[in-house]
């Protein structure tokens, strides 16, 4: 028997050929666009923060101009080292201060017994230097010191009055800033007396609290005339009644150990710092 034959039937190949030719037709009526590539969307650049301005400095103030019109005023107490380039010149009281207040033993004293404003501005040599002797302003000069602390007047009482002993203590504030400009000067209040251990111990009749109020009071003037720190240690010993109580006095015009004590006491505060 002969094999059916699988070949499509003629009529199926025509329709075949017409769709195909139709089809053809239609694409090259309408070709395709060309190819539209899309371009990627642009990726905005960061903007960096601004820096921010840096903040304007605050403009220091500037310290506070003391009012040497007025005493040192207190406030607490500075460390004993305080004294340690301290150099204080004075009398006999200010050798009782170096002997029996306990201040630090590196400060530097320039005393003498009977010592006045008018012998240092004279360049009586008082000073004992190994061998010689030399003025208190020389002794001075020899020494690089942070403070100055000055305490005279008691002996000048009876000689000079107020205004020509302001006048010379004047020149020594003077004279002790040029010799050490970059040192702290202070100049003490004379410290009144006792009035009836003087008497019995024959101390001179012109020292008197009264004398010594005279003083102070040129003093204070001078200070802020010169615009020097002016440290009034009077306050520290005085009484109601403007004595030295008879228990800190010895002889009336010098003191006990107690009130040596008391002198340095006020002295570490009562420094303007």
């Amino acid at each position: 028997m002969s094999r059916p034959s699988t070949r499509p039937p003629q009529w199926l190949m025509c329709i075949l050929m017409l769709c195909l030719s139709a089809l053809l037709v239609a694409w090259l009526a309408h070709p395709a666009g060309p190819l539209t590539i899309r371009a990627m969307p642009e990726v905005p650049t960061p903007t960096a923060a601004p820096t921010p301005a840096p903040a304007p400095s605050p403009t220091p103030e500037p310290a506070p101009v003391p009012d040497y019109s007025l005493p040192v005023p207190a406030g607490e107490a500075v460390a004993a080292e305080w004294f340690d380039d301290a150099v204080f010149i004075g009398d006999s009281r200010t050798d009782g201060l170096h002997l029996f207040s306990g201040v630090s033993a590196k400060a530097v004293f320039l005393e003498s017994t009977g010592l006045t404003v008018y012998e240092v501005m004279e360049g009586k040599e008082v000073i004992r230097l190994g061998r010689e002797k030399v003025s208190v302003l020389d002794a001075l000069a020899q020494n690089t010191c942070g403070k100055v602390y000055i305490s005279l007047g008691v002996n000048e009482l009876g000689y000079y009055d107020p205004d020509d002993f302001a006048r010379v203590y004047g020149t020594l504030i003077d004279a002790v800033r040029e010799c050490q400009p970059n040192a702290r000067l202070y100049i003490q209040s004379i410290i009144p007396v006792n009035t009836a251990k003087c008497k019995a111990n024959d101390v001179p009749y012109y020292v008197t609290n009264e004398g010594i109020a005279s003083y102070n009071e040129a003093l204070s003037a001078l200070c802020a005339e010169k615009e020097v720190w002016r440290v009034d240690v009077d306050r520290a010993f005085a009484d109601d009644t403007g004595e030295v109580p008879a228990g800190l006095s010895a002889d009336g015009v010098h003191f006990k150990k107690e009130g040596y004590a008391l002198w340095l006491d006020y002295l570490a505060t009562h420094t303007g710092t």
